[in-house]
């Protein structure tokens, strides 16, 4: 199977080399877990291609020449203890057309099954869900038990080599710049500590409210937008471990859904597939997908989603015992904790810019930070928001105008729209 970057989706247009940049990172997860995670079961990933033209192929698949002399340079450089590439080998194609768009070239799962498309009917079933969670949590627990030293994602150079010197790239990230919204998180940002990388995915959400024009509906809607982003930066870092504020961190599926799933008859896994915004994230950012619950993000609760979340926990202990990793620090007591402590809503907020606000004012706040939404004034959401941008009274107001040029530029091109398809049809609109 051959996939292909869309220049369209992925912010090339403002942004040169955000093409190659997801390339490279998502064929270095591919790497990383074959390496360091085989058991993870993965597709194979053959090799892929930049738009530079630079090819790389892994290494079992090369001329017995080429494998020879990749061999014979791996057996030199661990005789004189030095870092090892990855399997995969740059090298150019002279005789191939230049695509000019970079390529992913994996293995396709023959008779596959996505969860996606049996989850609606059967995402109740007991045993089904039983099985699904014990392989989910064999997943994630092989993923955390290799120990990073920052966030980020990994990288490929042009020499084949791993490194975690690569941004924590993410669909938040790529959605902003695709629609020409600054990102202040430069290609070769990691973050060694979590206060940095929450305070810079609230710094994201900032700009997409100032420079979207869309961004604030009314007056009501400006203030609890411009409150909650106010109050998460002073509250989420208190709501994190500090033990674990400086790592480890963890290899983490950003990206895990039903449609990335491979299951068989009785939902066990068979394969994780499209590994893109991979990265190292905190331990206390490992939690159980949202969607166990059969729920959206906004649906989510903390009576209904409280037992599944039990439930993966349970799965991921049992998993540890097996393998012997209880105590204080195992995974599932993180689990645990982050429920108990609020900071689970915290990473779906973050995972959800639309629905961060009503995340943090129905979740967090009443049940976190011991509020009662109903019994928050007015006066508060102000004073709240004014923190927010204090040096700028005329914001909201620049912000509504914003909004009402947006609706216009809307109707207009709906307008023109709809008299193309009169002019298309006779005079004559079609409904």
């Amino acid at each position: 199977m051959v996939r292909l970057p869309l220049p369209y989706r992925t912010g090339e247009a403002q942004q040169p080399g955000n093409a190659d940049e997801k390339l490279r990172c998502e064929a270095a997860a591919y790497a990383w877990i074959q390496q360091f995670c085989p058991k993870v079961p993965i597709p194979q990933l053959y090799g892929f291609g930049l738009s530079s033209g630079q090819r790389f192929t892994r290494s079992d698949f090369l001329p017995w020449w080429s494998r020879w002399v990749q061999r014979a340079r791996c057996s030199i450089l661990a005789l004189f203890g030095l870092p090892l590439p990855s399997h995969y080998v740059g090298h150019p194609a002279r005789h191939v057309p230049r695509l000019e768009t970079g390529y992913l070239i994996i293995e396709l799962i023959p008779n596959a099954e996505m969860l996606s498309e049996t989850w609606k009917e059967k995402h109740d079933d007991a045993s089904l869900q039983g099985n699904l969670c014990r392989d989910l949590a064999r997943i994630i627990l092989s993923l955390a038990s290799i120990p990073l030293p920052r966030i980020g994602a990994f990288r490929l150079d042009d020499n084949g080599y791993l490194h975690l010197d690569n941004r924590p790239l993410s669909t938040e990230i790529v959605m902003q710049e695709n629609e020409g919204i600054p990102v202040e998180i430069f290609r070769n940002s990691t973050f060694s500590t979590v206060d940095e990388f929450i305070l810079k995915q609230l710094a994201l959400f900032d700009t997409r409210t100032v420079h979207q024009p869309n961004a604030i509906e009314s007056n009501g809607d400006g203030y609890r937008q411009m409150s909650s982003l106010a109050a998460a930066r002073a509250a989420f870092p208190q709501m994190f471990r500090q033990d674990l504020r400086s790592g480890p961190f963890a290899f983490t599926l950003t990206d895990l859904h039903p449609s990335n799933i491979i299951v068989d008859d009785e939902w066990n896994i068979i394969s994780i597939i499209d590994l893109e915004f991979s990265c190292s994230w905190p331990l206390e950012f490992q939690q159980p997908p949202y969607w166990l619950g059969g729920e959206f993000v906004d649906e989510l609760d903390q009576e209904t989603f409280g037992p599944r979340h039990e439930q993966f926990v349970q799965a991921l202990e049992a998993q540890e015992r097996l393998l012997g990793r209880s105590g204080v620090k195992s995974l599932s007591s993180i689990m645990r904790e982050a429920w108990a402590s609020g900071t689970f809503w915290i990473t779906l907020a973050f995972m959800d810019p639309i629905g961060f606000t009503d995340i943090f004012h129905d979740r967090i706040v009443p049940y976190h930070l011991s509020y009662i939404t109903e019994e928050v004034k007015f006066n508060d959401f102000w004073f709240l928001a004014s923190l927010w941008r204090p040096n700028d009274a005329g914001f909201l107001e620049r912000k509504l105008k914003d909004r009402e040029r947006y609706l216009e530029e809307l109707e207009t091109l709906a307008g023109n729209e709809e008299g193309s398809k009169m002019a298309l049809n006779g005079g004559t609109a079609k409904t």
